[in-house]
């Protein structure tokens, strides 16, 4: 489950973490249990996982400029603070969301 998109651009002083993925991409799926064991580690960040397969997501596949996936993206108070493309062993995850 996703949040809503409006909500992390809305400047509330949260942390999200965009993780654009596809069924298919086998990085993406490597990267998966990575981000799901670690991510309950920040409660302080939301996570939404955008498939970027799904026409109703476009919007953010274009407006982050995707180009190859799996991509992160953190946002904080909704300006992007870091971006990283591939996948990241879990330790340097903790480091990327806790920037």
């Amino acid at each position: 489950m996703g949040i809503d998109g409006e909500r992390y651009r809305s400047g509330d002083n949260m942390k999200s973490l965009l993780k654009f993925e596809a069924d298919w991409c086998g990085p993406c799926q490597q990267l998966k249990p990575i981000v799901k064991q670690h991510i309950s580690d920040h409660p302080d960040v939301v996570l939404d996982t955008v498939n970027v397969d799904d026409p109703q997501r476009a919007d953010l596949v274009v407006e982050h400029g995707v180009r190859a996936i799996p991509t992160l993206v953190l946002l904080e108070d909704g300006e992007v603070k870091a971006r990283r493309q591939n996948t990241l062993p879990a330790p340097q995850l903790d480091v990327f969301v806790s920037q």
